[in-house]
Formats: C-alpha cells, structure tokens, sequence
C-alpha cells in the first residue's frame, strides 16, 4: 500500500523523497512483532492513532523489511465478504488487495488489507471483519446532498469527479471497468489502478487528530461520514478540502484509497 504522508501530515518523515531513515529505524526499534507463518508485521503506533505496519520475511539469519502500510487506528468497522483477489504481481506476500462486497450483496469496494497474513485464511465467499479508514486524493465537501448534485450538475466538465454518485455510495469504478465483461477488450483500460475508489456521504463526525510528534506544526482532520457498508473514516489535511470546511452535517465526496485492518485487537473500544 502506499505510504500516505500529505494525509497524515507527516512531511517531516520524509528526506529527499525517501521516509526518513533514522525514524523509521526508530520505529522499528520500537515496535510490537507478530508473527504470520514465517514472517512478521512490525507495528508502530504514533500518538496521532497513525500506524506504520513494517512487513518483514527471513533472510537467512536476517530479518529484512520488504514493504511498509500506513494505517490509522479507529472504529469504524465493516463485515465484508472478498470475492476478488486483486493484489499486484509485484506485491509482497504480506500485502492484498481485494474487492469486497457484503451480505446483502448490493455494492462492491476495493481494499488493502492490513495484516492481512494474520488471518487463518482469505477464502472468497467467507466474511471478514475489518477497520476502515480512506486516504482521498481529492476531495471535495458541500453543505448537503442536494449542493452536491447541484454543482456537479452545473459543472460536470470541470469536475474533478467522473460520475454524479448515488447517497452513500463506495464505488470502484477503476475496477469496474478493468473487469466489466460487456466492455470490449480493445476499449478496456488495463493501466486503471484498481484500488482507487469514489465515495460520498453525510458527514457525523470531524474531529483533528493529536500531533503525530512535537516537531508537527499542524496535524490531520478524521471526518467520519456514513456509507452503504458502514461508517467510515476519512483522513485528510484541511488544504485538501475543497471548497469549504468540513463539519458535521456536511457532504463529503472523494477520490481514496481504502485501507481494512483485518486485526481488531487492538482497535479502540466503543
């Protein structure tokens, strides 16, 4: 998955393009193991909830780091049921990406999983229970519904959006059109990442986070917005918002990549 710095505001971890190394050596100092059949996940948790997952395999004698997740800590939690396995050729073993739908069978969502080697196993048609949060892109936050539809209406060619979403929509529209079987081979887009997804809905919560570190000048918005599949948290920067602030009782519409936590044993309590 990728590292999401501008979402976290954890710019100070990164030194000439590369997270830093003496901080992430200091993470890794620092952090909880748990083993996943011949390999580990290392976790570090800030004080902001933010998370750095080290995945780590066997070396001969050494323990090498050969990927790294972002994560934020929270409660929102969906049951999901994996139908498709979409992970990267190219991706480490403890790392997925699945598309997701749920029992009712009326929507699709595409993942990371988090900690994903720590379930016994990750069988299409058997539901998963996971920690949600989204990392957008882009986003934007109108003052209802009925603001939304009437801006995308009125500037459709300029919107950053490609469709007008229905309420409380997650849609996977990259992966949509990767493997919609009436789209014709030499119209599909194979480059489309399939991880990306639109979402939008009612804002129920803002809050900032803490300070990930003292060296932090701001910290992160978590504006917790309602979904077909439940209640999910969005992170992001207040300069990425656009046009307006984001509060309760807002509509949040973006572009994210969502990440599932798949070991609820450490979430926060209710």
């Amino acid at each position: 998955m990728p590292v999401f710095v501008r979402n976290l505001a954890l710019e100070q971890y990164v030194e000439h393009d590369h997270l830093d190394q003496d901080r992430m050596n200091g993470m890794l100092q620092a952090a909880s193991w748990k083993p996943a059949g011949d390999a580990w996940y290392l976790t570090h948790q800030l004080p902001s909830g933010v998370r750095f997952v080290f995945h780590a395999i066997a070396d001969g004698e050494e323990v090498r780091i050969v990927g790294t997740d972002t994560h934020l800590g929270g409660r929102c939690i969906w049951h999901a049921i994996p139908f498709f396995n979409a992970t990267p050729k190219d991706a480490d073993e403890l790392s997925a990406v699945v598309a997701c739908t749920n029992q009712a069978q009326d929507g699709v969502f595409v993942t990371h999983l988090v900690n994903v080697a720590l379930l016994v196993g990750l069988e299409a048609g058997q539901a998963v229970a996971m920690q949600m949060v989204a990392f957008p892109f882009y986003l934007e936050c109108f003052d209802s519904r009925a603001s939304y539809e009437k801006s995308y209406q009125e500037n459709r060619e300029d919107s950053r959006f490609p469709m007008l979403l229905t309420d409380k929509r997650v849609f996977p529209l990259n992966f949509m059109l990767k493997h919609d079987p009436e789209i014709a081979d030499e119209e599909r887009n194979r480059t489309l990442p399939d991880d990306v997804v639109l979402c939008c809905g009612p804002v129920l919560a803002v809050r900032e986070a803490p300070k990930s570190d003292p060296e932090q000048s701001s910290t992160f918005i978590v504006a917790t917005i309602a979904t077909q599949f439940g209640h999910l948290d969005v992170a992001f920067t207040p300069d990425m918002c656009l046009p307006a602030v984001c509060t309760k009782g807002s509509y949040l519409v973006c572009s994210a990549v969502l990440s599932g936590d798949v070991d609820l044993e450490d979430q926060p309590q209710r």
